[in-house]
């Protein structure tokens, strides 16, 4: 018994100081991983990166890349309605106007720093599954307007106004003005 308990004691103090010993010859360290390859997740912190533009940086390595959308504007559509009536409101003053653009066309904004452009008009918006924009029909179920905003000459906005979510979608932001859609006028 006395040799049972010997051996037994022995055998699990050569297995306790044999734990965490390794051959160095056969083992290799593992590869650090390198700095370069590790993904910075900007969510995790809240941050964005952006470019000098202040608009945030493609996942991409950071170089934009505009897709190239096309628009298909039935032609009902563009022989029903002529012009959009916006409205442009100064927000330090507490005051608007109302101003008609004709479809296609560049009209200045009476009061304010501003030309828009309208150029085209979607009365039901919809976007198709080969990415075209065009619109389900000539009925005004979701009226979205791509517009541009010039501002002294160089384009200040290249968007959208929606007239059912005006607040939505990166629509048109300015300290001192708000855009909206008010209306169509019809031929």
């Amino acid at each position: 018994m006395k040799k049972l308990l010997i051996s037994l004691i022995l055998t699990t103090f050569l297995f306790s100081c044999s734990q965490g010993v390794v051959d160095e010859e056969k083992s290799a360290p593992a590869p650090a991983p390198k700095a370069e390859a590790k993904l910075h997740n900007p969510h995790a912190t809240g941050e964005i990166p952006l470019d000098e533009d202040g608009k945030p940086l493609a996942p991409n390595g950071g170089a934009h890349v505009k897709k190239e959308r096309k628009f298909s504007i039935p032609k009902e559509v563009s022989e029903k309605y002529k012009s959009l009536i916006l409205e442009i409101k100064n927000i330090p003053e507490n005051s608007s106007v109302e101003t008609e653009v004709l479809i296609g066309q560049k009209s200045e904004a009476t009061g304010t720093p501003f030309e828009i452009m309208v150029e085209y008009y979607l009365p039901d918006f919809v976007i198709d599954a080969d990415g075209t924009i065009t619109t389900r029909s000539a009925d005004e179920n979701n009226p979205v307007a791509k517009i541009k905003v010039f501002k002294f000459g160089e384009v200040f906005f290249d968007g959208w106004l929606y007239k059912n979510h005006p607040s939505e979608h990166g629509s048109f932001a300015d300290n001192a003005y708000s855009l909206s859609l008010i209306k169509s006028v019809t031929k």
